[in-house]
């Protein structure tokens, strides 16, 4: 568990996960076009990636254990994401 623990928390940073994706709005505005492109288009895939690739096949149990924290963080997100889109000014 621990293990996968570690394994999920690099790859929740690198998606990002509600309440880990803090340092993405930086990210995109300190990077030139080509890499911000290059971030939004391959880089943050990686995280996705990387949950599918590693943690499911080498921690099967682990990941059904955690299952729902992370269906939780997802509707947190989801939730958020649309508060703060519907309180945006343009």
């Amino acid at each position: 568990m621990l293990a996968f623990g570690a394994f999920a928390l690099a790859f929740a940073i690198k998606v990002p996960v509600f309440p880990l994706h803090t340092w993405l709005p930086d990210a995109h505005v300190e990077a030139p076009t080509a890499g911000s492109v290059v971030l939004a288009g391959v880089l943050l895939k990686m995280g996705t990636y990387g949950f599918l690739r590693f943690c499911l096949p080498l921690f099967p149990a682990a990941w059904i254990e955690a299952t729902p924290l992370f269906l939780t963080l997802a509707v947190i997100g989801i939730i958020y994401g649309s508060l703060v889109a519907s309180r945006s000014r343009t």
